[in-house]
């Protein structure tokens, strides 16, 4: 199984970073594993209020009650996750800056296997303005990242899991990650790959046999059961490992990758999503788009980000 993990947890004082902790608790982590809670402050920018100045300790004042209420922050979240019995030894701690950058400053710095943290779920419109901290996390950080959303009846014991696999590198890595963690007992592994079809052209640009797409179609399916079936025996390969094996399953499905895995975690009912991630960043990310950002956007349960 794999060796003890680094677990950072980023709270904010919101439901969201609690449900965070909570999903951190419920995971029977590795022996010897950690887990750092951490809530972020950003500082304010001194201001005037027209022509008056302000008084000389109000900006003082101002930061003394932000770190004050980051320290609250933390705190509970700390007594919430050794409530819940989380098994590992636990820390808290405040940092200061910006959450986007001081989360993935302090995961660096500490050496952190994986970042939890919560999202406020805003819409489309929303996201556009407000941004989101865990957005940006799971885009620029360099270990593994889960994004937990929270549930107002959120289950609790066994998991069902869906595993995105592509015959890739960073596909075979969240494999490995799921074979060599603990899961909790009587949780279910759905091993998925899409099988993603050429478009069809268009008349006037040439015409194709009518057995073509039947063809793709063919060697798709094909490629799609050879990536399932080598996830699904690295999976039962370690369970010989497990007190109670997981119970896996797999399937291949016709669809865009994101749209397949989304659709598939609804229908199904999954508590969490794992899928690798290419890792590209800047204009070769824009140019060639991002399954595992679109899976973590729109995805109705928590998803896990695998990096190397």
């Amino acid at each position: 199984m794999k060796k003890a993990m680094k677990v950072l947890v980023a709270v904010d004082g919101s439901q969201y970073g609690l449900a965070a902790v909570d999903e951190t608790a419920r995971m029977p982590w590795p022996q010897d594993s950690e887990v750092k809670i951490i809530s972020a402050i950003e500082m304010p920018t001194p201001v005037t209020v027209g022509t008056l100045p302000m008084p000389d300790n109000y900006y003082a004042e101002w930061e003394k009650a932000l770190e004050d209420q980051a320290a609250a922050n933390t705190t509970n979240a700390l007594a919430r996750f050794n409530e819940k019995g989380g098994g590992v030894t636990a820390s808290a701690k405040t940092v200061k800056g910006d959450p986007k950058t001081a989360i993935l400053e302090e995961a660096e710095q500490w050496g952190a296997d994986l970042i939890i943290a919560g999202t406020h779920g805003y819409n489309a419109f929303e996201r556009f303005w407000l941004g989101s901290v865990s957005r940006h996390v799971a885009s620029h950080a360099h270990c593994s990242v889960q994004i937990v959303r929270h549930k107002k009846n959120a289950a609790t014991g066994a998991m069902k899991i869906l595993l995105a696999v592509d015959g890739s590198a960073c596909g075979d890595k969240a494999v490995e990650e799921i074979a060599e963690r603990p899961w909790p007992v009587g949780s279910e592994i759905c091993v998925l790959s899409a099988i993603h079809l050429p478009m069809t052209p268009t008349p006037e640009t040439w015409a194709l046999p009518d057995s073509y797409y039947s063809h793709a179609e063919k060697v798709g399916r094909q490629h799609a059961e050879e990536v399932t079936g080598e996830a699904v025996a690295r999976l039962k390969e370690s369970n010989a490992a497990r007190d109670v094996p997981l119970t896996i399953t797999s399937k291949a499905i016709v669809g865009h990758a994101e749209e397949t895995i989304i659709s598939t975690a609804k229908e199904w009912g999954a508590d969490l999503i794992v899928l690798g991630s290419h890792g590209y960043r800047g204009f070769r990310k824009f140019l060639l788009g991002s399954v595992s950002q679109a899976v973590a956007s729109h995805a109705p349960c928590s998803v896990e980000i695998v990096r190397a």
